[in-house]
């Protein structure tokens, strides 16, 4: 397996192949800290953009430019492994501005360059996770503190190059554009992704071009928020929450392009031409990250506190759900290694049997493993013919059960621990 990146003092980048001979340049973004969101006074404003709060963060890597439609196609017509399926299909093409759709600057005689631009959130997430499979390196989208840290590139000003963006600097729509008239797409639309100049710290087309995907569920304000430049996830979230997207579409305004500025999309939104994505690599992935997830449903939550302590001496993180929905919208964000819960909950006694049912319609679904006090052995047999992987009584049997369902994943993160110690 490559390593995933011995920094080099004079390029600070990685390359990653992707296949007949496309390429994903990732660029090193220093650890440091920032001021994120905007003051008051800022031309623009809106007030999710405040208060203006400290974050700190480590060193990650980011793409310099949004993902193209050449590393797209490339990507989404990858194999699975060998006996698995891709949890997500992922349309070759997705975009609007195609050959026959688009006109060409000067010089340029296809759309290889152009960035994707009609892409949901799920389907961002699913590009995502082919490539942490296929590299064993865990890349994902950036956290909303990722993406604005890295657009300000060091700076305070309100965009990355200062106080003002001009036509040389970014893909908007500046006063002379036409986007309302019915030759709205022929008189604007996307760029080439290095067109316009990278920031201090090598990314192009932070502002401007398209509004490109975050982690982060929406929140109205800051109050609350992470102060280590993690993802604002709402656990329990329903997959219909919206998700955050950040940078302005060439269709849009320059104030909409600020370093602070951000909207809010339903994750299954395909909106017409303006929404991508740039990915984030985790240099080894967090120490969270390496631990295997375990969702644990339960309706009382002082029930089994015993064996899930048990679970997490074993370097486990386990985290509670109250419901079947709750576990859906986890799915949505996280990637979750095994789930357990009890075949009753809140007064169903079929409630498992259920869960199952729903997890047949998810992206991904984990292993399921149902720990009872006193097994039904009609229900039992029923739950092993939908897929589960075990029903255990005794908490010896359960940490048995959990080491097997576990094995699998286990390996994959000692992998990838022997990359994360090359790593710096």
């Amino acid at each position: 397996m490559p390593l995933l990146l011995s920094w080099q003092s004079t390029t600070q980048a990685f390359i990653e192949p992707l296949g007949n001979g496309e390429t994903l340049t990732m660029v090193r973004i220093p650890a440091g800290s920032f001021q994120m969101g905007s003051p008051e006074q800022e031309s623009g404003r809106d007030e999710d953009e405040g208060p203006v709060h400290r974050v700190e963060l480590q060193e990650f890597l980011m793409a310099s430019t949004p993902i193209t439609q050449a590393q797209w196609r490339e990507v989404a017509g990858w194999s699975p492994p060998l006996g698995e399926t891709w949890p997500q299909i992922l349309h070759l093409e997705p975009s609007i501005f195609q050959a026959g759709h688009t006109r060409h600057g000067e010089g340029e005689s296809e759309t290889q360059e152009l960035p994707v631009e009609r892409i949901t959130w799920e389907e961002a997430m699913e590009f995502c996770r082919r490539l942490s499979r296929r590299t064993g390196r865990h890349y994902t989208l950036p956290s909303e503190a990722q993406w604005e840290y890295a657009c300000r590139a060091g700076g305070t000003g309100v965009y990355g190059f200062g106080a003002t963006l001009t036509a040389e600097l970014a893909t908007l729509r500046w006063p002379t554009a036409v986007v309302d008239g019915p030759r709205a797409l022929e008189d604007q639309q996307t760029s080439p992704v290095r067109l316009h100049p990278a920031n201090a710290w090598g990314l192009h087309d932070m502002h401007g071009n398209l509004w490109e995907w975050c982690l982060d569920h929406w929140h109205s304000s800051y109050r609350g928020a992470p102060q280590d430049g993690s993802a604002w996830i709402n656990h329990g979230a329903p997959s219909s929450a919206d998700r955050v997207v950040r940078g302005g579409a060439w269709s849009d305004p320059a104030s909409d392009a600020r370093s602070a500025c951000r909207y809010r999309l339903p994750p299954q939104s395909r909106e017409p031409a303006i929404v991508g994505l740039r990915v984030v690599c985790v240099p080894g992935g967090a120490e969270i990250e390496s631990k295997p997830l375990v969702v644990w449903i339960d309706d009382h939550h002082d029930n089994n506190r015993s064996e899930r302590s048990a679970l997490e001496a074993e370097g486990m993180r386990v985290v509670l759900a109250d419901s079947d929905n709750d576990v859906l919208g986890l799915l949505a964000s996280e990637s979750v290694d095994l789930l357990i819960s009890d075949m009753s909950r809140h007064q169903d006694p079929e409630a498992g049997l259920k869960l199952l049912k729903r997890l047949r319609a998810a992206p991904e679904r984990p292993p399921v493993m149902f720990y009872v006090g006193a097994q039904n052995a009609n229900l039992a047999e029923q739950a092993k013919l939908m897929g589960a992987n075990a029903v255990v009584t005794s908490p010896t049997d359960l940490l048995a059960a959990v080491r097997a369902a576990l094995a699998p994943q286990k390996a994959g993160l000692n992998r990838l621990r022997q990359v994360k110690g090359k790593l710096l």
